[in-house]
């Protein structure tokens, strides 16, 4: 219940608006009064002009813009018109990249273009505070986080503004899903009001012990008669025939050996977590996306993929308001919106802090100490998992506990679920689809984003983590290959600058991917590390002693002369070694002919296989590699062309 001293409204201006999610939580306060929105994206645009026209969530009158932000100079707008600013560009404004290359102002990214608009937009309307969304993860690099402070501090104008952020889920404010954002509000320097952010109103860590949300909940009573015969919510997938037996809660990993199951398909921790993940009913589902891959769920627990109307309660949009666009641009705006629920909560308590127009009973100051468990929750889960997947394998009738498991995973009944990687908690994520045309032509895209296929172009899914120190970088081909890489580097002694270990793991991809998945994980590194090369992380070849390891496993690919030499020189103590032609040939079990042409595939791959042709002061007739992985420096003068072929005359 409210209690509004309604004097005057407060005027809002919307910033990165798409599909309306914040807009909704404000506009249904009544002291809100939304006067602006503005988005880049045509179908978002079509969306708030339609539900204008409706004029119940975005009003009849309110300026909505189509326009590139970095473009727009608040025109429509002055000091006096904005009394406050929500919106968020979406992606992180800083990179260790962009903090290097000069950092706030340095930063010529698209990710810092479009906060600077922002910081630029509250400098020219001068609002009382903002309300600004964001990935989390944004505060937990501490140089990145001061760069942000110092943008909302000093170069949004005068006096500028005092910002403080915190990581909520938005399953704890009464979303039926989990979806941890990064919400920063800033206050005016000039105005004596100091925001704190609301308690959790659901699940453990509210004070009222009010319970979640659960997807079965949202969706009681939505008729879904003829879905199920409705191709446009088919799991197209190649693995989508799965999805069947994997129990509600539960993904891909039910068909993995750890969890028991006796004919196991995939690798433990081999995909993402989403890949075939089924919700489950009595719970909130896992976050929904905005670019989903084919096997990239939620999915319905009857098999298929949520509707429109479903998305749509997942998310708290409001039943009539208006999504134009096909399914996967309805998906899109949904995925990439603020759930109106935890927006409206918010809301509640801007005005009731900063405004002092509202009194609402349901939303008390949180202290900024309050500890929110959300993340320690998640590694709660494991045992739960392996019930799930248990009961379900004895439904099967699949499973013996007897059996003798082979490989190097344990089986369900010998993991306990309390230690090791699957307890440990991911933070610091990073995703993207990286599409290549070759070595060094590549384009980083939002993760799930289809491209037109050209030929000898690829294009790759990735997601990487920390897990305690080590980072690791999960990759997927979109045009799936037939093996899988397990590769891996770690010092012997320390850390990489705050990197313990790298642990990548590719799947559905090809031999000849293996340039990419390197640059593609090295990228990573040195993202997070103050590294300006991957080269730089294990020290040059002719300088440095051997302290680090690295390790290559494949799968799926035939037993061959180059898989051999692959792995044996991803094996960093065969680095920087002298070799005959004729010593490699014995190790690798293959004849001179066969084994020239396999060096001559890694030379193609850009692993530096030097010899007397491609360095004219190496010993004759002798082979090294340098690295275990491949020559990823643009500007180094690698030639794959050199012919290798005289190794035979000068082999002895």
């Amino acid at each position: 219940m409210c209690v509004c001293k309604m004097s005057n409204r407060i005027r809002v201006a919307s910033l990165f608006s798409g599909a309306g999610g914040l807009d909704i939580g404000f506009s249904t306060l009544p002291e809100f009064d939304l006067t602006f929105h503005t988005d880049i994206d045509e179908v978002a645009i079509k969306t708030l002009r339609a539900n204008g026209e409706y004029g119940k969530y975005i009003h009849e009158d309110s300026i909505i813009k189509q326009e590139d932000i970095t473009e727009y100079e608040g025109e429509d707008l002055g000091p006096g018109d904005v009394d406050f600013v929500i919106g968020g560009p979406p992606c992180q404004p800083f990179s260790a990249a962009a903090r290097r290359a000069g950092g706030f102002a340095g930063a010529d990214s698209e990710e810092g273009q479009l906060f600077l608009s922002y910081v630029r937009l509250l400098k020219e309307w001068n609002p009382k505070g903002f309300l600004f969304e964001n990935v989390y993860g944004i505060t937990s690099n501490e140089k990145d986080w001061q760069m942000i402070v110092d943008a909302f501090e000093n170069e949004a104008g005068k006096p500028g503004y005092h910002p403080k952020a915190r990581t909520l889920d938005a399953a704890d404010y009464g979303v039926p899903q989990h979806r941890e954002r990064t919400f920063i509000v800033g206050v005016r320097k000039d105005i004596d009001r100091e925001f704190q952010f609301p308690f959790p109103t659901n699940g453990p860590d509210s004070p009222k012990d009010q319970e979640f949300i659960t997807a079965g909940e949202a969706l009681e009573g939505l008729d879904t008669s003829g879905v199920a015969d409705n191709p446009t919510y088919e799991i197209t997938s190649k693995h989508a025939h799965l999805l069947h037996n994997i129990p509600p809660g539960l993904n891909y990993s039910f068909y993995t050996e750890k969890l028991g199951h006796p004919e196991p398909i995939f690798g433990w921790r081999s995909r993402f977590y989403d890949y075939l993940y089924k919700a489950d009913s009595d719970r909130p589902v896992r976050t929904l996306k905005a670019q989903p891959g084919a096997a990239s769920g939620p999915f319905h627990w009857e098999n298929r993929k949520f509707t429109e109307a479903e998305l749509k309660k997942l998310q708290t949009f409001p039943d009539d308001y208006i999504l134009e666009g096909s399914y996967g641009q309805v998906v899109k705006q949904i995925g990439n919106s603020v759930p109106p629920r935890i927006a409206n909560v918010l809301a509640m308590a801007i005005s009731q802090e900063l405004f002092e127009k509202g009194e609402y009973e349901e939303v008390e100051p949180m202290p900024d100490d309050y500890p929110l468990n959300f993340r320690s929750r998640k590694r709660t889960n494991t045992k739960e998992y392996q019930r799930k997947a248990r009961e379900r394998l004895e439904e099967l009738d699949l499973w013996e506990p007897s059996d003798q498991r082979s490989g190097s995973q344990r089986g369900l009944e010998e993991y306990n679920g309390t230690s090791g990687e699957a307890d440990e908690e991911a933070t610091d994520r990073h995703q993207a689809t990286l599409h290549y045309l070759d070595h060094f032509d590549r384009e980083r895209l939002s993760l799930g984003t289809e491209v037109e296929s050209e030929e000898g172009a690829r294009t790759y899914d990735m997601e990487s983590y920390m897990m305690g120190r080590s980072l690791r970088v999960d990759i997927a081909r979109q045009k799936p290959g037939s093996g899988r890489f397990e590769l891996s580097l770690s010092p012997d002694d320390g850390i990489w600058n705050g990197i313990g270990a790298l642990a990548i793991h590719a799947s559905e991809v090809d031999l000849d991917d293996i340039f990419h998945i390197w640059d593609i994980a090295a990228t990573e590194v040195i993202e997070r590390t103050q590294y300006e090369k991957f080269i730089d992380v294990v020290g040059h070849y002719s300088t440095t002693r051997l302290d680090y390891t690295s390790s290559l496993k494949l799968e799926g690919f035939e037993n061959t002369v180059v898989t051999r030499a692959l792995r044996f020189f991803s094996d960093a103590s065969n680095c920087n070694t002298e070799f005959t032609l004729d010593e490699l040939a014995q190790m690798l079990n293959s004849d001179e002919t066969e084994l020239i042409t396999a060096l001559r595939q890694l030379r193609d791959w850009r692993y530096e296989i030097r010899t007397p042709a491609t360095h004219p002061t190496m010993p004759k007739g002798k082979i090294i590699c340098t690295y275990p992985f491949p020559d990823m420096n643009e500007s180094s003068h690698f030639d794959s062309s050199i012919d290798l072929g005289f190794l035979s005359s000068q082999a002895g």
